[in-house]
This record gives structure tokens, sequence and C-alpha cells, in this order.
């Protein structure tokens, strides 16, 4: 895997009115309508000093860990930012033995900070931040978008009777697009594969489609001979052994067309991605080398007088105009059932 790159999940922000105004908002008369215009600004001043404050992680019983940060560089509208998390690591170590010459056994503990990055395009009209996935966070972007997200609210209500929402773009993706990009891209591997077969008998509405292969018939005809309401197919794979997942299996592309056209499921596990439906909307993953983060630490431009951070941002806006945010993911339904 090349350690010199880290992918970054990409999610849009803006600000609006609070939901429910603060007792600081109301005592200073803050007033979150009239304060909308003026919140990008104030959340891109926030970056100015050398950290912010220090971020609050809780824990399920609600108690709060401080974590340090780092803004590395600003320049213009762009932002790169170092937030750390924190974790403490326990472990046993014998130390003597006891008077009835017994090992004791002491518990030690050190504190780690490993840290992940966010790169920030607070330019009006883009408002992007990309959030590193590492393991520091747990590969769970979203956890680190939760911690920050808490801290900017915090400010934004106390002082501007504001909110800011930070959701990640997502995607409709093609199943053989998707699966190509797990195992070859992010070098993930399958570990299930599981198909969901309706009974025609037993639904109101299904497209006719020729299907050619032999056992695709037996195993749908199986299904309905039997007078089941549905049959599954499932296939378990490890690292070494999912190499024929794609279209050139011709009986596993002929599946996939027949579930796709008939509102069928298809569930791929993998190890690192956890589970994707077909149709899923994922989330948006670009990827971006420490050499460039330097680069944009350092001011240096390009030929086309930006820097690289600033180009590579332009790309992802182009490239996720398409996109929504993940409020806006229609729910799913059951084509063979309309």
């Amino acid at each position: 895997m090349d350690k010199t790159k880290s992918l970054y999940a990409i999610y849009k922000y803006d600000f609006h009115q609070a939901t429910q105004r603060t007792v600081l908002a109301e005592a200073e008369g803050a007033d979150g309508a009239n304060n909308v215009n003026f919140a990008q600004k104030y959340f891109e001043t926030l970056f100015d000093l050398n950290t912010i404050d220090k971020l609050a992680k809780k824990n399920r019983k609600g108690e709060a860990t401080l974590l340090p940060n780092d803004v590395l560089a600003k320049s213009g509208d762009f932002i790169y930012w170092r937030v750390n998390n924190s974790e403490l690591k326990e472990w046993w170590r014998r130390n003597g033995k006891d008077s009835s010459g017994f090992d004791n056994y002491e518990k030690e503990a050190v504190e780690s900070n490993p840290y992940g990055v966010v790169l920030i395009d607070n330019r009006p009209g883009v408002c992007l931040m990309a959030i590193e996935k590492t393991s520091a966070w747990g590969n769970n972007p979203d956890l680190l978008r939760d911690v920050i997200l808490d801290e900017f609210n915090r400010r934004l209500a106390e002082k501007f009777d504001l909110e800011m929402r930070i959701e990640a773009r997502m995607n409709p993706t093609d199943i053989w697009d998707f699966v190509h990009e797990r195992l070859y891209e992010h070098h993930d591997y399958i570990r299930k594969v599981s198909f969901t077969f309706q009974n025609p008998k037993k639904i109101n509405k299904t497209n006719a489609m020729d299907i050619k292969s032999a056992r695709l018939k037996a195993m749908l005809r199986t299904v309905e001979i039997s007078d089941a309401l549905k049959g599954f197919f499932t296939m378990e794979f490890d690292q070494y052994t999912n190499g024929k997942i794609s279209q050139e299996n011709k009986d596993m592309a002929e599946m996939v067309q027949l579930c796709g056209e008939n509102g069928y499921d298809i569930c791929i596990s993998f190890k690192e991605f956890k589970t994707y439906r077909i149709n899923d909307y994922v989330k948006a993953y670009y990827p971006f080398t420490i050499e460039k983060l330097k680069s944009f630490r350092a001011k240096a431009l390009t030929i086309n007088g930006k820097t690289e951070l600033e180009e590579w941002f332009d790309m992802i806006d182009e490239k996720t105009k398409g996109y929504v945010n993940e409020s806006e993911v229609p729910k799913r339904r059951n084509k063979a059932r309309k």
C-alpha cells in the first residue's frame, strides 16, 4: 500500500440559524438570522491562531478528553489542520513476587496522540472539507467530523446564534466500478457476497429478463417450486480468492443484472468497507499526497499560479457537483414491489 498519500472523505458545510438559542446568545441579543452572512468569515478567523483551543471528545458516559490540534498552514481560503486523538494503551508488567511466592503484576499505561489531517476550502460558494481516513480515528472520518462539529457549533451558538452542518458528499455507485475501486484502489478484499431472489409468484410485478444461464434458471426455479417467499445465495471469500467478482464472470454478471433490474438485493461485505448494497450511495474519497501538503506549507505555486491544494479542491468541486449531501440520500425502495 502507498504510504506517501492518504484518502480523504469529502464533506460539504454550511451555516444556519440555531434551532435552540443559548443563554449567552440570549443575553447578548445575538440574531442568527442577521449573522448567517458573516458566519463563513468568522469560521475562517478561528484558524488565524496556531490552534483552536483544545477539542473535546466525549465518551459514552459524557466524560470529555481534551485533544490538542495544530493549524499547520493557512493560505487565503485554504487551511491545513491537524487534529490529534487520544489513545490509552494499557498492559500488565510483572513486578516481583508476593509473600506466598506468587508473581505480582502492576498495570502500566501510556497515552499516545495519533492524528488525522483536515483540509478546508473556505471559498464562498465552495465550502468543502476533506477529512483523512486514518487508523488514528478508527478509519472513520465521521468520528473526527463529529468532534470538530461540536466545537464549532458551541462557538457559533454562543456568539452568533448560529449552527453549522458538515455533511458527507454521497454518490450512487455502479456495482462493478465500486468493487474494482475497493479491490484495486483501496486494497480491500471481499469477505462475503449475498444475493436475494424474490419468488415471482409472491410479488406484484417483475421485469421480464431473458435468462441465459442454466445455473441461474435452476436457482430461480427452485425458489418458485418450493413456494418460498425468497431465496438466498451466499459466497464467502478470503483475501486471496475473490478475483472472479467481475463482469468477466458471465454467470455473475447475469445474476447482478437480474437483481439490479428487479430490485433484488445484493450485499457485498468487505474487510474494511463493511457492507455495500447494490445502488448504495457511498462517501466520496480522493487521495492527496504528503509531498503536496509540504508544498502547500511552503506556499509553492503551480504554473497556474495556484497551490496544489487549491487545484485539488477545484478538481473535487467539479467532480462532486452531481453528488448529494448525506441527509439528501433517497430512501431505498424495493422496485420489484411497485
